[in-house]
């Protein structure tokens, strides 16, 4: 598989702490990675600087010409009390960032329909995202990562607030994007299957197995 992009000797420090050393990976079509390590070990911030929201201290992202990207923030790190529709967060994963007020055509709100019924969440798509659940707010996230069909989805925690039906769900949906996306997901849940496992820990970024 060509590769999508690889990091050089990534490092990134808040005063005199090291979150992380000069870490070095890369990522090719199709790969599947699932990012793990402790609370705090720097899984959030690889993810951040990978989708160029963070300036690493040092090293350096070489990307192939014209990647494109999609991600899902933790849960926790957004503000639901913005009046805003279930719709239109989706709608606004297409949006052109060097173009701050995109008009969206008839064919890309159809796009967003579709994904809506992919995920289940059609019947919500007018309901302002304020009345949500946390598994149904997921899925909205979720629907804004995936509609533009990225060449790599960026998913932080992504089964936050899903039960084992939630879940399963997610997994199965993943690998359906998984035919034309690559995936790196930071997750708890080590026991998901035909992955690349990475570990963030120290500072160190390692390869700890492949699960078939």
């Amino acid at each position: 598989m060509k590769e999508l992009l690889k990091f050089d000797n990534l490092c990134l420090t808040y005063g005199r702490n090291t979150i992380l050393d000069h870490v070095s990976a890369s990522i090719s079509e199709r790969d599947f990675i699932v990012l793990t390590g402790p609370n705090g070990g720097g899984k959030t911030t690889l993810l951040q600087i990978i989708a160029g929201l963070l300036p690493p201290t040092a090293g350096r992202i070489v990307c192939r010409p014209g990647l494109t990207l999609g991600y899902l923030p933790q849960y926790r790190g957004i503000d639901r009390d913005f009046p805003i529709t279930v719709g239109e967060v989706v709608l606004s994963g297409l949006q052109n960032r060097k173009r701050l007020f995109t008009s969206f055509s008839r064919q890309q709100k159809e796009q967003v329909d579709r994904v809506l019924e992919r995920l289940q969440i059609s019947q919500f798509k007018e309901r302002p995202i304020k009345g949500l659940s946390g598994g149904q707010w997921q899925r909205v996230l979720l629907g804004r990562a995936i509609v533009s069909q990225p060449d790599l989805l960026l998913l932080d925690e992504p089964d936050t607030h899903l039960d084992l039906e939630g879940k399963d769900f997610l997994y199965n949906l993943l690998r359906e994007e998984n035919n034309h996306s690559a995936v790196l997901l930071v997750s708890h849940d080590a026991t998901v299957g035909n992955t690349t496992m990475w570990e963030v820990k120290d500072g160190q970024l390692r390869p700890v197995r492949e699960i078939v």
